[in-house]
């Protein structure tokens, strides 16, 4: 293999990178305009409710809002990067009935489900849905960005490793 097929198939392999930041931004696309009717719904008395550490994946811990409903097993949350939630501490209060929408937890290991989409009380949404949509269009951005710069640098490593190796010719 001569050296400028090796230089674009490195050069292919670089740019094939962007499709995992693509891939980022379709899944975030895919999680806008929620249909509340896919996810699992449940409806009973809040008996917990305050700000807790939540441990991810990977060992990752960060701050959230969670709820603890009688009778289902596992608490819910929510996650926001700016930390302020005395909003929703405001908002719900233990004893309160309240119908939740999320996407059940397949993480043993997650001590809250950080997939709590909206929160009702009395047919009045305290914690509307459009907030776990703008927290999942992240996704999307990074996605578009990171595809979009990975696209570009791929080109300009070829055209940069292009030039170099015809001024090199020139020298010769």
């Amino acid at each position: 293999m001569n050296k400028k097929t090796k230089h674009l198939l490195s050069s292919i392999l670089f740019a094939s990178t962007s499709i995992l930041y693509f891939f980022l931004a379709y899944i975030g696309y895919g999680k806008q305009n929620l249909d509340l009717s896919k996810y699992a719904q449940y409806e009973n008395i809040i008996i917990d409710k305050g700000i807790d550490i939540h441990y991810g994946s990977k060992g990752r811990k960060s701050n959230v809002f969670y709820l603890s409903l009688k009778d289902l097993d596992e608490d819910l949350g929510i996650y926001r990067m700016s930390k302020e939630y005395e909003d929703l501490l405001k908002k719900v209060n233990v004893g309160d009935k309240v119908k939740v929408y999320y996407r059940p937890s397949s993480n043993e290991r997650e001590n809250i489900n950080i997939d709590l989409i909206q929160v009702e009380r009395d047919g009045q949404v305290l914690i509307g849905k459009e907030e776990y949509e703008k927290k999942e269009s992240s996704l999307i951005y990074i996605g578009l960005i990171g595809g979009i710069g990975t696209l570009f640098m791929a080109y300009r490593f070829y055209k940069y490793r292009s030039i170099f190796s015809n001024k090199q010719k020139n020298y010769r």
